[in-house]
């Protein structure tokens, strides 16, 4: 969706409704008749991107790959999202109540799939049983709190950070199985920012 692309990149306050029209070549009044507001656009781009996200993990975990595998690959997935990269993003939403409801439902949703996830990776052997994952979930949840990193951390990219906050976490909670499942990701060259 172009205009969430927009919004993610340049920040949603700085983004007009007509540089939408403009970039997707169509009228402003079009634009309206579409959608009643700049909100109203946000909230329906939050949503398609949070659908798109739902199928890519749903088919995941269909699919042959370790709860080590999914983290990784949803990692990556995450990360293709501008709006992660975005702290004029995520400074502007927060003037709009609906849309950061729906940020507010979409890290609901990563806590319950990191929840699941924990649950997979236990019965698979590759985490440790001895562990809280309650607790664990709990982390992950403050963490998604978290979108801009403060500002002490400003000479890493978001994605250096997160890969090795994510890393160094995986690492903690696996079982021998689990770190050399990690540790092939990471010898295949997943996450070069940080070796």
């Amino acid at each position: 969706m172009t205009a969430f692309d927009l919004f993610s990149q340049y920040g949603i306050k700085s983004v007009s409704m007509d540089d939408i029209a403009r970039q997707v070549a169509i009228s402003k009044r079009t634009l309206y008749e579409s959608f009643a507001d700049k909100e109203t656009l946000l909230v329906e781009g939050i949503e398609y991107t949070r659908g798109k996200f739902a199928v890519f993990v749903s088919s995941l975990e269909k699919e042959l790959h370790t709860a080590i595998d999914i983290f990784l690959l949803t990692f990556e997935e995450l990360m293709k999202q501008p709006r992660w990269y975005s702290r004029k993003f995520y400074e502007d939403i927060k003037r709009y109540p609906r849309a950061m409801k729906k940020i507010e439902e979409e890290k609901e949703k990563v806590a319950g799939l990191c929840a699941r996830l924990f649950t997979r990776g236990m019965k698979e052997g590759i985490f440790q049983t001895d562990v809280n994952f309650e607790i664990m979930a709990l982390l992950v949840k403050e963490q998604l709190k978290m979108q801009t990193m403060p500002l002490p951390f400003s000479k890493h990219s978001n994605r250096e950070i997160y890969s090795t906050i994510l890393t160094t976490f995986l690492r903690g909670i696996s079982t021998d199985k689990g770190r050399s499942i990690l540790d092939r990701w990471l010898a295949a060259g997943m996450y070069h920012e940080i070796q």
